[in-house]
């Protein structure tokens, strides 16, 4: 995986049902509201921490076990075959105790290999094969990909159904996250050329001037159509559905 010229610092693995890596998605989505308030987007996800979102935090516990199943075996009891990965960057120059994750230093939910090495989880994607979700399936005037494909490949789509980096911790902390978004879409993409997709696409908020919009579209992808829906609040939520070739 490169980014530019130079070799990419980070790498994707699989996420698994772990305790270590619960906490971490869980942590990760809650860093995100207070970034989203400093950069004048508090409206795309509300101020609520997830972790304290009725069963948010067992649902995402099955969603892991879900990925994992899938990972295994081929098969999944969720839509979509749903894979979770994390990106990753080595900490070099980490000391650690004696190898136990538990007992590493200033990071928390470092990985720590067999051989001593130190890995930092930086965030995280949720991909889904031929799947829509039914919010955007609702908006009958946007061109919707081919939910009709069978899975397992052979020229279907994938869809990013959540991607988030990780946003808590000091300065030194975010910097190491800084372009794990794009590592993201960049190992997705691999993921889904290796299972014979054609396209990968994703939906995201376009509130506060299209921020994130047009992120999305300096990693490649292209709007392709606009819709607005209610919340239970009645503040209509701002979207756009985008996709790019694999």
């Amino acid at each position: 995986m490169t980014t530019s010229s130079s070799i990419s610092p980070f790498h994707l693995r699989p996420a698994t049902p772990t305790p270590t890596d619960h906490a971490f998605i869980l942590s990760t989505f809650d860093s995100s509201l207070p970034f989203l308030a400093s950069i004048g987007s508090h409206e795309q996800w509300g101020k609520t921490p997830f972790s304290q979102r009725g069963d948010f935090s067992e649902e995402t516990l099955k969603e892991l076990g879900s990925s994992e199943e899938y990972r295994l075996t081929g098969t999944s009891s969720m839509d979509g075959n749903l894979r979770i990965f994390i990106a990753e960057r080595e900490l070099f120059n980490h000391h650690h105790t004696d190898g136990n994750e538990e007992e590493t230093s200033e990071f928390e939910f470092v990985r720590v290999t067999s051989d001593g090495r130190c890995f930092l989880p930086v965030g995280f994607g949720y991909v889904r094969e031929n799947w829509v979700p039914s919010y955007v399936k609702m908006q009958t005037h946007l061109p919707m990909p081919d939910v009709d494909i069978s899975g397992n490949g052979g020229g279907g789509f994938l869809y990013i159904e959540v991607m988030v980096t990780d946003r808590s911790g000091g300065d030194d902390r975010r910097g190491l996250s800084r372009g794990a978004g794009a590592a993201l879409i960049k190992g997705i993409r691999k993921y889904g050329e290796a299972r014979g997709m054609k396209t990968l696409w994703v939906d995201g908020w376009a509130g506060n001037e299209r921020k994130l919009i047009r992120y999305y579209e300096q990693q490649g992808f292209r709007a392709v159509g606009e819709w607005s829906h209610l919340r239970a609040n009645n503040v209509p939520w701002l979207g756009t559905l985008m996709c790019m070739d694999i």
